[in-house]
C-alpha cells in the first residue's frame, strides 16, 4: 500500500510498446511494495488489447525535429511534471533533447538521477563516424556523472564498470518480456487447435522452423530464404513460418517465389500472445539470421533454441545465447543451412538445445527482471 513516506519515481519513455506493458505493471506493483510510487511519462498511449494498463502513466505533447522515428524530439511540460521527484529514471539515449537538458539541472529537478538503457551501443561500433563518436563521448560524459545506471544485460554493466563506474552504481536487470504470460498462452492451446493449424498450413509430418520479427533489412530474412532453399534440397520435410510484417514483405514474398521454395508461410503480424502461441507450439527452433533482440526470449519461453549468424549489430539480448541453447554460425548461407540440418537430424542434440532454451527462460522471468530493476534503484539511493 502507498504511504506518505513513499519515494516518487518518474520513468521517462518516448513510447510504451505492447511488450513493455506487463513490465511496467509488475514494476508498479513491486515498487509500491518496496516503498516507491512509480509514474511513467511518455508521448503516446500504450498499445492496448482492450483493457487499461494496471500502472499510472501520463502522456505529454511531442515536438518532433524531423520526419523519422529516430529523429530528435522534445517532451513538452516534462520539467514541470517531474520537478521535485525523488528519483528520475531516464533513457540512456539522446533522441529526447529534454533529457540532457533536465540532466544539466538535475539537482533542482530530483534527488537521484538514474540512466536506463543498453549500456553499450553495439550498433555504434558497426558504423563509426565522427558524429557517432561525438554522440557516444557525450553519452559517456552524462552517464559517468549520474547517480546510477540500470543496463539491459550483464555485458552492458561490465562495460561501464570498466569505464570507471562504481559497482554499486551499475545494475544489470536482464531485459526481458512476459515469459510467464507467453507460457500461459502456450499451455492454453489445445491439441485439436494444433492439428487444425497443421492441416490449414499443410504442415502434417513437417519439421517447422519459425522466424518472428519485423520485416526490415537488418533482420536478413532474404538470407534466411536462400538458406532455407539450400536446406530444402536435402530436407524436403521442413517448413518455414514467418511471423511479422514490414516494408520488406512484398520483396521477400517475391524472392520466395523466385527461389521456387515450397512450405514458406508469411503469417503477418501477431502481437497478442494468444495469437502467436499456436505457431510457437508447433515450431522446433527459431531462425533469425539477422539482428536479434527480445525475440530470443520469446523463443526460449517455448523452449525454442535460436539459430543466428555472427554480427556486430545484434542487440544486447544476444548475450543470452550460448552454445547450449542455440547456434551462431559464420555469415554464409551454406553454414547456416548446415547447422539447421544437423540439429534436425540429431534428435538428442535438438532436445538438449530445447531443454537449455527453456532453462534460460527460467532465468529471464519478468518478475525476476523487475526485482533486479527495483534493487538497482534501491542500491543507488542507499549509497
Amino acid at each position: 500500500m502507498f504511504t506518505p513516506t513513499a519515494r516518487t519515481v518518474a520513468i521517462i519513455q518516448r513510447e510504451i510498446p505492447h511488450y513493455r506493458i506487463r513490465f511496467f505493471e509488475e514494476l508498479y506493483a513491486q515498487g509500491r511494495s518496496a516503498g516507491y510510487e512509480i509514474l511513467v511519462y511518455a508521448t503516446s498511449h500504450p498499445i492496448q488489447n482492450g483493457t487499461a494498463p494496471a500502472f499510472p502513466y501520463r502522456i505529454l505533447p511531442l515536438r518532433l525535429f524531423g520526419n523519422g522515428k529516430s529523429s530528435a524530439y522534445w517532451m513538452n511540460g516534462l520539467e514541470a511534471e517531474i520537478a521535485g521527484t525523488d528519483v528520475v529514471v531516464a533513457p540512456q539515449e539522446l533522441q529526447c533533447l529534454t533529457v540532457p537538458y533536465l540532466w544539466a539541472k538535475r539537482k533542482r529537478v530530483c534527488k537521484t538521477w538514474i540512466w536506463w538503457g543498453h549500456g553499450y551501443n553495439h550498433q555504434a561500433s558497426v558504423n563509426p563516424s565522427l558524429a557517432t563518436d561525438a554522440k557516444e563521448q557525450f553519452k559517456r560524459f552524462l552517464t559517468k556523472r549520474a547517480d546510477g545506471l540500470i543496463t539491459y544485460t550483464e555485458g552492458g554493466a561490465n562495460y561501464w564498470r570498466q569505464q570507471g563506474l562504481d559497482e554499486h552504481r551499475v545494475t544489470p536487470y536482464l531485459n526481458t518480456i512476459d515469459v510467464e504470460g507467453l507460457r500461459k498462452a502456450g499451455a492454453e492451446v489445445t491439441a485439436r487447435q494444433l492439428v487444425k493449424l497443421r492441416q490449414k498450413l499443410g504442415l502434417e509430418d513437417k519439421r517447422v522452423l519459425l522466424f518472428s520479427g519485423r520485416l526490415y533489412p537488418e533482420k536478413r530474412v532474404d538470407f534466411l530464404l536462400r538458406a532455407f532453399a539450400l536446406l530444402k534440397h536435402t530436407h524436403k520435410d521442413v517448413a518455414l513460418l514467418i511471423i511479422g510484417d514490414g516494408g520488406e514483405r512484398n520483396k521477400l514474398e517475391y524472392l520466395a517465389e523466385k527461389l521456387g521454395i515450397q512450405d514458406v508461410h508469411f503469417l503477418g503480424e501477431c502481437v497478442a500472445a494468444k495469437d502467436s502461441a499456436p505457431y510457437f507450439n508447433i515450431a522446433e527452433l527459431m531462425v533469425i539470421p539477422g539482428l536479434v533482440g527480445l525475440a530470443i526470449v520469446h523463443g526460449f519461453a517455448y523452449g525454442l533454441p535460436l539459430f543466428t549468424t555472427r554480427h556486430d549489430f545484434h542487440s544486447p539480448e544476444i548475450e543470452y545465447l550460448t552454445e547450449r541453447n542455440g547456434v551462431m554460425t559464420s555469415d554464409d548461407e551454406s553454414s547456416y543451412a548446415r547447422a539447421i540440418r544437423t540439429a534436425l537430424i540429431t534428435d538428442s542434440h535438438l532436445m538438449a538445445l530445447r531443454k537449455e532454451a527453456n532453462r534460460a527462460a527460467d532465468g529471464l522471468l519478468l518478475v525476476l527482471a523487475v526485482e533486479r530493476f527495483i534493487n538497482g534503484i534501491t542500491k543507488v539511493i542507499q549509497c
